[in-house]
């Protein structure tokens, strides 16, 4: 495939910041697509479960992965949900840190595997459900229909009092309202959509 100059400038700008939380792997061997081809011919109903490996190539980055992973870049580690009822200060910190974040992860796009999974479920019917653990919704996205997100979406809210559910985008427009001295500005990503802000207190 022979590519204009335009696109090979747009590649390298745009394809490469993405693929940067890709991680370093072996190519596929024929041997194995074979296999992955039979299994899916001679199936009808396929549960795949997916992790934060299947969006790195969307650009945001998995937890592990050596060298490109989140805690190969840092030894921060997410907000565990304990933390975050017991204490307001880290649910503070955690808004912020994920309202900074939250216009680049929530911009992110479905790569090719999140689109072929789709096309299994729809086109195919050989996919019968989706099981992630991500909270990007891409598959949703992409177009899948069954899905089941373990560990839920960064795309709904609910309120620890009332038990009320927002959408994410109104609860962005009130943090803006409420803190316009804060830049939307990334600095670096993670899987759940925050990203590193200074160490002050909230």
């Amino acid at each position: 495939m022979n590519l204009t100059k335009l696109e090979q400038l747009f590649c390298r700008k745009y394809c490469t910041k993405l693929l940067k939380f890709v991680p370093k792997h072996k190519a596929v061997a024929d041997r194995d697509v074979d296999v992955l081809r039979d299994f899916i011919q001679k199936s009808d109903k396929i549960a795949v479960l997916t992790g934060a490996g299947i969006s790195t190539e969307s650009g945001i980055p998995d937890y592990r992965s050596e060298e490109v992973g989140l805690y190969a870049r840092t030894n921060h580690k997410p907000v565990q949900y304990l933390e975050f009822l017991k204490s307001a200060e880290v649910r503070r910190r955690y808004w912020a840190r994920n309202y900074v974040g939250w216009h680049t992860f929530s911009k992110r796009q479905p790569n090719q595997v999140h689109s072929s999974i789709r096309n299994l479920e729809h086109d195919h019917h050989k996919v019968s459900s989706v099981i992630t653990q991500n909270v990007d919704g891409l598959h949703f996205k992409a177009g899948s229909s069954n899905v089941i997100e373990l560990h839920g979406t960064a795309f709904r809210v609910v309120c620890l009092q009332c038990h009320a559910e927002y959408d994410r985008l109104y609860i962005q427009d009130k943090l803006r309202e409420m803190n316009p001295h804060m830049l939307e500005v990334v600095n670096m990503i993670r899987p759940d959509g925050d990203v590193e802000i200074p160490q002050v207190k909230f």
